[in-house]
């Protein structure tokens, strides 16, 4: 072998070693900043959505205390604290899980009404959510966490109440429990190890999860996170180390134009746990390689070993890539879940703007004697209606609930939605119909073809934020197979789509829209239905040309059904009814009133009961019982217990349930036996009307 052959086996060997040795410090080094890359954006995607649930919550409780002030608005202090103050506080905070109490405290620091009975007459003159206040109106106030007399924790949210003159009247305090958050926090965190906090600007600690050492704990002012929050209070990343602890990743953010900062790190060790794995991997397939080249330089048969050995390692490497990449899914799914709460809490708070402004409206006019309050009374039925259609519509997306088509008018459900629509979309849309003359009857769910058009109109009226047309239009058309079909074409004037666009837009969760703009669900909505009714949807867009969706429905085999007048009827009160007793059974007290004040004025004679327990001992003291109206989840015994115990004492008695349950038997929800009748909430005095005749005609004919 000569000299010359000898150095370049010898630079063959070094080579072979110093080679791989440079690709791992490389690829070491970029795995790395890769690693701390995600690490980062995985503590900011976490961090919004914490900022997300607490801006909701903290945005719940400032309309709460709206609800409240408007209450006691022109009442006197001993007025305030009557009884019936502190029942509208309890129902008030009862579907709140996020408050502790609502208290009214009067100039003098006195609590004078509170939703909680054992609160009142309490003096907060000396404290802090009391005495910020009276000097002048800063607004909204969140007081350091105490730890209150049942041990649990909390932190008070104030505001100033004032008099006409700007005079300081009081205060009103929500008391929001810790525990409510750190169990959040600890299950969009889990399993990592983290700290998730919801703290004031100052530094104080409000919630901690995992819990700190004390309640009143606060940030030292040393600390990495506090300047990086005092350097930039809307929000951020960033990196540090707390004194006497390891380095942190940080990502904070603040809650609207509240004091308050929610925020989340992991330390920076634990994030590189996952680079030491794959540095690990990095060394061996170095190491292989290096190994092989060696082998390949004095033996040539030693290739297919090395080569079967870096097959090993690139499925060692696809299963690791695979499992990152269901993290990464897991992840997009929160930010799914985030901006979903976010489009279903801006919808439910128009609709109870809607519905608490047309009651408040007729209200103060019978106070003031004025009885033209039809159009309020309208306005507030029309958005409990639409409220339940979103609930409705909530549930067949999250339990596939089943349809319920019918031979429906086509041109006769597009004529009634107009006015809606104009309503809606406001005065710089215009909404025309073009409608084609006899239409078949289409079977579908009118319910759901309504929801359809008005979630096309929103988005139309979305992308034509100048104002434009909007035409809803009907016409002859056929199916896939040859059969007869209706299209209901909603069409506008806006900006469109390109086709990257349309080709995702029935996708789940794909939206166009800003954050908090939009859930991306409407569209795949609207394409389930229609496909599950049969027809299909076909989408015609282009940049700058407008957008029209078209909805090929089936056609009925039945004509287009007479409307019957019989529904009005049923409402009316008609003799008789007074001779027939219902026991209404009802945990919540305020349906429970609702409830038997309906049945009352249907002219039937009515008993209340509580609790199942309270409904038997009625049935064996009232004999002359013959409907009982039960809710079905109640605590104790529940509805179905009941109504098997009551018709076991009282074979002729006939049952009807009240539930919220959608109508789907693999699901959830009472399945009545004969002499049952389910009726779902919400009802229409109609509908308990029709409910309760069929009652009293299967006791008659019994």
């Amino acid at each position: 072998m000569s000299l010359s052959t000898v150095r370049l086996h010898q630079l063959l060997v070094a080579a072979a070693f110093l080679v791989p040795c440079v690709v791992l410090v490389g690829a070491a080094w970029w795995n790395r900043a890769e690693v701390l890359r995600e690490e980062d954006s995985a503590v900011v995607r976490t961090a919004a959505v914490m900022h997300e649930h607490a801006s909701k919550v903290f945005d719940t409780a400032e309309l709460a205390m709206d609800r409240v002030d408007d209450y006691v608005f022109d009442r006197s202090w001993s007025q305030i604290s009557a009884s019936a103050t502190g029942g509208f506080l309890a129902s008030l905070k009862a579907p709140l899980a996020q408050a502790r109490a609502v208290w009214v405290v009067d100039p003098k620091g006195r609590i004078e009404a509170s939703s909680r009975e054992g609160d009142l007459g309490r003096d907060l003159a000396e404290r802090d959510i009391f005495s910020v206040h009276r000097p002048r109106d800063i607004g909204i106030y969140v007081s350091p966490a105490v730890r209150e007399a049942d041990g649990s924790t909390a932190f008070m949210v104030s505001r100033r109440r004032s008099t006409d003159d700007g005079r300081f009247d009081g205060v009103i305090v929500i008391a929001l429990g810790t525990e409510y958050f750190a169990r959040f926090y600890a299950e969009v965190a889990a399993p990592t190890d983290h700290r998730a906090m919801l703290l004031r600007a100052d530094g104080a600690i409000l919630v901690r999860e995992p819990p700190g050492p004390e309640v009143d704990e606060r940030l030292a002012p040393a600390d990495p996170l506090l300047r990086a929050i005092r350097a930039r209070p809307q929000g951020g990343a960033a990196t540090g180390t707390p004194p006497g602890e390891a380095e942190r990743l940080y990502a904070w953010r603040r809650i609207g134009d509240y004091p308050v900062e929610v925020a989340f790190s992991v330390e920076t060790a634990v994030a590189l746990d996952r680079w030491y794995d794959n540095l690990r991997v990095y060394g061996l397939v170095a190491t292989v390689s290096a190994l092989t080249l060696v082998l390949m330089a004095w033996l040539a048969l030693a290739r297919a070993r090395a080569e079967q050995q870096a097959l090993s390692d690139l499925k060692r490497e696809h299963a690791q890539r695979l499992a990152a990449e269901n993290q990464l899914r897991q992840a997009q799914k929160m930010e799914a879940v985030g901006q979903l709460t976010g489009g279903i809490a801006h919808d439910f708070n128009n609709l109870l703007a809607v519905i608490t402004g047309s009651l408040e409206l007729v209200q103060r006019r019978i106070a003031r004697g004025d009885t033209d309050v039809g159009r309020f009374i309208a306005g507030a039925l029309d958005g409990t209606d639409r409220a339940a259609k979103l609930t409705h519509r909530l549930l067949a997306f999250a339990r596939q609930q089943p349809l319920e088509p019918r031979p429906t008018d086509p041109n006769r459900l597009v004529a009634g939605m107009v006015d809606l629509l104009r309503r809606t979309l406001g005065e710089t849309v215009r909404v025309e119909t073009r409608l084609m003359a006899d239409p078949p009857a289409v079977f579908v769910d009118q319910n759901q073809l309504e929801n359809a058009i008005l979630n096309l109109a929103v988005n139309a009226r979305d992308a034509m934020p100048g104002g434009g047309r909007l035409a809803l239009e009907t016409a002859h058309g056929t199916l896939a197979d040859g059969t007869a079909a209706v299209c209901v074409t909603v069409r506008d004037t806006g900006t469109g789509m390109p086709p990257e666009v349309v080709a995702r837009a029935f996708e789940p969760f794909f939206t166009t829209k800003p954050q908090g703009r939009g859930t991306g669900l409407g569209l795949s909505q609207v394409y389930g239905f229609v496909t599950q009714s049969g027809g299909r949807v076909r989408i015609d867009s282009q940049p700058g040309q407008g957008t029209a969706i078209e909805l090929t429905l089936p056609v009925s085999r039945d004509g287009i059904p007479v409307e019957s007048a019989a529904r009005g009827r049923l409402a009316a009160t008609v003799p008789g009814r007074s001779r027939q007793t219902v026991l209404v059974v009802e945990d919540d007290a305020a349906v429970r009133l609702a409830s038997a004040e309906t049945i009352g004025e249907l002219g039937y004679r009515t008993l209340t009961a509580p609790d199942g327990a309270a409904a038997l001992a009625t049935l064996d003291s009232e004999g002359d019982v013959t409907v009982l109206f039960t809710d079905v989840v109640m605590p104790g015994i529940d509805g179905p217990t009941l109504a098997a115990e009551a018709r076991r004492r009282r074979p002729d008695l006939r049952v009807i349930f009240a539930t919220g349950h959608p109508r789907d038997e693999a699901q959830e929800g009472p399945q009545p036996a004969p002499g049952e009748t389910v009726l779902r909430k919400p009802f229409t005095i109609e509908a308990l009307a029709e409910a309760l005749e069929a009652a009293s005609r299967a006791e008659a004919s019994a």
